[in-house]
């Protein structure tokens, strides 16, 4: 009795992470990689490509890192966070 019962937030799709990462290609972005166990690196960057399963990421502001390759499920999950600059 008087229980309030949350629903769960629904899970983006496949198709709309393409659009979404497609309407940021080009634009300067602030990213953050969740490499477990509490430790999230961020870079600054931009998507170089996209492709039908991955799209790559241009780092600015690491030398020892130049390119990161991402699938569209890292954003779903969460792994990968996309963040326009600006």
């Amino acid at each position: 009795m008087g229980q309030t019962y949350s629903m769960r937030k629904s899970a983006l799709t496949i198709e709309e992470v393409k659009t979404f990462v497609n309407s940021l290609a080009g634009k300067p972005l602030r990213i953050s990689v969740n490499k477990g166990r509490k430790k999230i690196i961020r870079y600054s960057g931009c998507i170089l490509a996209i492709y039908p399963k991955v799209f790559t990421l241009k780092i600015a502001d690491d030398k020892n890192l130049e390119l990161l390759a991402c699938s569209y499920n890292d954003l779903i999950c969460g792994d990968i966070k996309l963040q326009p600059v600006g």
